[in-house]
């Protein structure tokens, strides 16, 4: 079965791309896109203004599997083609493949592109994201069921525990994220058939 693809035309070299944890500002149909399995960069180096890039031009220089597809922060009618593992490698003329298409966004297959991931290194997942990574999310400590009621106080009349190893900033974020989690109505008690007993039982 074949393996759907996006390709893209790139100035942008490989750190940037795992910074932003994708390929970006790209105009697609993103309805579309998010059902495609992988994505492949391929490098423009005729593109001014973006870091040097070291890949050969035209050659694809990462593989990556989808896992999103979202709108740019910075420009709303653009996209991120997100990914979560990759892979480096140098393929020449990929993008000479595509017929010298004027449009630098092509979907195909991986199998059009003549790439057999048989023949490549392993992927490898992403590095967690700069600022909460795995380690510093371990040491936030765990909200008890008995403190929701003052999580759900003022942010300003919140006790401030020590912080955490996120940094100074850490719980400003945390009460951010809380804050936005706040917002959302409490659902009605769902009904339940069962009889319980004085113990919490169940009859």
């Amino acid at each position: 079965m074949p393996h759907s693809a996006i390709v893209t035309f790139t100035a942008r070299p490989i750190e940037e791309i795992l910074e932003h944890r994708g390929s970006r500002d790209w105009r697609l149909d993103a309805g579309r896109a998010r059902y495609f399995e992988y994505l492949v960069c391929t490098q423009n180096r005729h593109n001014p203004g973006f870091r040097t890039p070291a890949a050969p031009h035209r050659a694809a220089f990462l593989i990556g599997r989808i896992s999103g597809v979202t709108q740019s922060s910075e420009r709303p009618d653009r996209w991120l083609i997100e990914i979560n593992e990759y892979l480096e490698c140098n393929l020449p003329n990929i993008w000479a493949k595509s017929g010298h298409l004027r449009y630098p966004v092509w979907y195909t297959t991986l199998e059009e592109l003549g790439i057999d991931l048989n023949t490549l290194p392993p992927f490898r997942p992403l590095p967690p994201a700069s600022g909460w990574g795995f380690a510093e999310i371990a040491n936030v400590p765990l909200i008890a069921p008995d403190q929701r009621s003052a999580r759900r106080q003022p942010r300003e009349g919140r006790p401030r525990a020590p912080h955490p190893a996120g940094g100074p900033d850490a719980w400003d974020r945390l009460d951010a994220i809380l804050g936005q989690i706040d917002r959302i109505p409490d659902l009605p008690g769902p009904f339940d058939p069962r009889d319980w007993d004085e113990r919490g039982l169940p009859r």
